[in-house]
């Protein structure tokens, strides 16, 4: 299992993000008002920068707003999460090639958009909702053109993150899609962010298997069953000096199709991240690696809708047809009393 061992995250991702200029736009914010809280948003990479509560507590790790967002610390992943192997895959009998964007492990990382400046849409956007879309063109190793857009919402039920692509192409597309938010539970300003809390946490996600990955490039092998091991979140576990990078899948659902994951803190309050039907799968990392030395501050908690390699394994792999949409959401907020 990925837990017992040190996994590296790749500097490079941290490069993936990083801008030289941060006096364009892409160091302007936008800022979504609503009854349980603010939240703030880069358009570059449409990425979640920090969502407070009116109180002013933290619910996630807050993030430059200059656009130098370590370990893609908000980011919307498309159209791929994680890594693809060797950054080569065949569809519909063509072999395509992409960018090896982590070449240390030779694999193209976390899609094609961490980087892209996104446009916010006047018209369907409010004090209390942010739509932001972005044209994906067609490039080396992923020769189709996809609309995209992410809204922000909040709401009385929290702050819901719905990520859409639609296939604008002539030809049929692979896609998966996925969020980075590093939750922490309910938090002060001072204390939130602060190096070593992760251990002080427990986290819950009601996954029955996982993925195992090789100890070099963290490809997957294969799934098992979580029973009796250190991946088991079902019933909450202690994050206390426990390591974890793991794609958790076969997720429980209510009777709507939808899960809760929560991350309780040592005062026994909780930030809980809400998932709907499209998301089959959540990676967990525990801020191991952090940016500058900083460790252990956030629990990453992605939401995705298909795991690492997906588009060689075809585990979970969406094919959007010419003009067909696909929609992800999650919503993060903190537990009621």
């Amino acid at each position: 299992m990925s837990t017992a061992r040190s996994l590296k995250r790749s500097t490079r991702l941290r490069a993936l993000v990083s801008l030289t200029d941060a006096t364009d736009s892409s160091a302007w914010v936008h800022t979504v008002r609503g009854p349980t809280g603010t939240a703030v948003v880069a358009p570059r990479g449409a990425a979640l920068l920090s969502f407070t509560t009116p109180s002013g507590e933290h619910l996630v790790l807050a993030t430059e707003s200059d656009g130098r967002r370590a370990d893609c610390s908000g980011a919307v992943l498309a159209p791929w999460t994680n890594r693809i192997r060797d950054g080569r895959y065949d569809f519909q009998g063509k072999t395509h090639t992409l960018p090896l964007t982590e070449p240390e492990r030779g694999a193209a990382v976390h899609g094609l958009v961490l980087g892209a400046l996104w446009t916010r849409d006047r018209s369907a956007s409010s004090s209390s909702r942010l739509v932001l879309r972005h044209e994906l063109a067609p490039s080396p190793g992923y020769p189709h053109r996809l609309n995209l857009a992410c809204s922000y919402e909040v709401t009385d039920a929290g702050l819901t993150v719905t990520v859409t692509a639609r296939n604008c192409g002539r030809d049929s597309a692979p896609y998966a899609v996925g969020g980075h938010p590093y939750l922490i539970p309910p938090s002060s300003p001072e204390a939130a962010g602060r190096p070593g809390r992760v251990d002080l946490w427990r986290l819950e996600v009601p996954a029955g298997t996982c993925l195992v990955t090789d100890s070099d490039r963290l490809l997957p092998l294969g799934s098992a069953p979580v029973d009796g091991s250190a991946e088991d979140f079902r019933a909450g576990r202690s994050l206390r000096g426990a390591r974890h990078d793991v794609a958790l899948g076969d997720l429980a659902r209510d009777s709507t199709g939808c899960f809760s994951c929560r991350l309780t803190g040592d005062d026994g309050r909780a930030t809980v991240m809400n998932c709907g039907q499209g998301v089959r799968w959540i990676q967990v990392y525990t801020d191991d690696q952090g940016a500058e030395g900083a460790t252990r501050r956030a629990v990453a908690v992605e939401p995705m809708s298909a795991p690492a390699d997906a588009f060689n394994s075809e585990q979970d792999l969406t094919v959007l047809a010419p003009g067909e949409e696909h929609r992800l959401w999650w919503r993060i907020g903190q537990e009621s009393d």
